[in-house]
């Protein structure tokens, strides 16, 4: 008997098996990212654990007058301990002064970059790089001549310690004041820095841009020379404040018309004052201007190979680079019963004189003694220009930028001397996060304006 055999149909196993095998995948593909979001968890879970242990160990209280807003508080807790973590503690794992140095000017270069603007014009003004005279200049006017409010000029003078900065990491603060100040020409000077270049080589630089500037400008840009105002901060105060004071001595003309010192480096003698001893009280640890930076940069400025003698630049925190004789002189300008009582919370009894380094001090006698490096040495300050003189009270050079401005104005020198009780050193840099950076902003234009327009009058 034949028997007919069905034929298989194979499409309906073929079937089952897909969907058999598409469940277990679905079930696998669940298990899967189950297993995924658990170890995300896990991780996350970590990563706050060791976020949480990571800003205790770096934790350290911030000054409570520190900033006047609660944003600029609450971004100055956050900036700093970031600062730190960037800047401040890998540079303190350097083999030597050269590594710290490099480490220092690539990590704030790359800070202020982070912290912007990073699209900062206005379209009545002009930037551009320029070279002068052999130095290069970061150039501002407005597109036309008549847009500014004043022919005068504005010859900026950046900080850095001599060492650090340059025109481009302070592109973002000079951008935005030769926004506020309508003058026919805003000049940023890239003068040479420490230790390639020792002193007087950035000064002479910045003087190579003003002279330029005074033969030049009025063709150029049509200024008027004899309005030509001079501002820096920290070193570049420094170098502001010695410009005027050889401009004086050797007669030069047209006179500069005023001068802008921002929180000043004015002498390198006493590392001791009140205002150091406030950093140790309330700032040491964090990443604001410290003794020891003091010491390296302006031994460097000297001439003083801190790379091979790092040694020197913890003896300067301790006032052991200078003379007897050279500290006793230095008494007389760095009067501490001049202070504002105040500031005088700090002061602590020097007791006798530490014995000095004999051949480090021998070799800085010239420098510290010579106004053209420590401005605040110089005897006479009568006839200088018009000078406005910010200090800010969480800086180691509070008291020489306050004791200078009251010496201006005891020789006649008209002088506006504004303290901000809640600022810092360098706060300037952070000015499109910071109020009170931009309330000095202003108080500079404020004051830069009105002398030009009297001048004009």
């Amino acid at each position: 008997v034949a028997h007919q055999v069905m034929p298989i149909d194979r499409s309906i196993n073929t079937t089952k098996y897909e969907k058999i095998v598409d469940k277990e995948r679905s079930v696998a593909g669940k298990a899967k990212r189950a297993a995924i979001g658990c170890l995300l968890a896990y991780l996350a879970i970590a990563a706050c654990i060791l976020s949480m242990m990571l800003a205790a160990a770096i934790y350290r209280p911030l000054p409570s007058e520190l900033g006047v807003t609660w944003k600029d508080r609450l971004r100055g807790r956050i900036f700093e301990p970031f600062t730190r973590l960037v800047y401040y503690y890998p540079s303190r794992l350097c083999p030597n002064a050269l590594c710290m140095l490099h480490w220092t000017r690539l990590s704030i270069k790359s800070l202020t970059r982070l912290i912007g603007p990073w699209f900062d014009c206005h379209p009545d003004l002009l930037m551009e790089t320029s070279e002068w005279d052999g130095v290069k200049a970061l150039v501002y006017h407005p597109r036309k001549q008549s847009m500014a409010e004043s022919d005068g000029a504005i010859v900026f003078f950046h900080g850095g310690g001599f060492a650090i900065g340059d025109i481009k990491m302070y592109e973002s603060l000079t951008t935005a004041m030769a926004k506020q100040m309508s003058t026919r020409l805003f000049v940023s000077v890239e003068y040479r820095r420490v230790p390639e270049t020792v002193f007087p080589g950035g000064l002479e630089d910045c003087e190579k841009i003003l002279d330029f500037v005074i033969a030049n400008g009025p063709e150029m840009y049509g200024i008027d020379p004899n309005k030509i105002v001079i501002m820096g901060d920290s070193a570049g105060g420094n170098i502001a404040a010695a410009i005027t004071q050889r401009r004086k001595r050797r007669g030069a003309k047209p006179s500069i018309l005023g001068q802008v010192l921002i929180y000043p480096f004015l002498q390198m003698s006493d590392l001791q004052s009140p205002s150091y001893h406030l950093w140790q009280r309330e700032m040491e640890g964090l990443s604001f201007v410290d003794p020891l930076s003091v010491g390296f940069y302006s031994l460097w400025y000297a001439g003083v190979d801190v790379n091979a003698h790092p040694e020197y630049a913890k003896a300067a925190t301790q006032n052991r680079h200078a003379s007897k004789e050279v500290r006793t002189m230095t008494a007389k300008y760095m009067n501490y019963s001049l202070l504002p009582a105040e500031f005088r919370d700090d002061l602590k009894s020097s007791g006798e004189m530490p014995e000095p380094i004999k051949e480090l001090s021998e070799h800085l006698t010239p420098f510290l003694t010579n106004p053209d490096f420590a401005p605040l040495m110089q005897p006479d300050l009568s006839h200088l220009p018009p000078a406005l003189v910010i200090t800010t009270q969480f800086d180691v050079l509070r008291d020489e930028g306050t004791l200078y401005a009251q010496r201006l104005n005891a020789s006649g020198v008209p002088t506006q001397w504004t303290h901000y009780a809640h600022g810092f050193h360098g706060m300037l840099n952070l000015h499109n996060k910071l109020q009170i950076a931009r309330d000095v902003i202003a108080n500079i234009t404020e004051w830069t304006m009105k002398l030009l327009r009297v001048s004009t009058a």
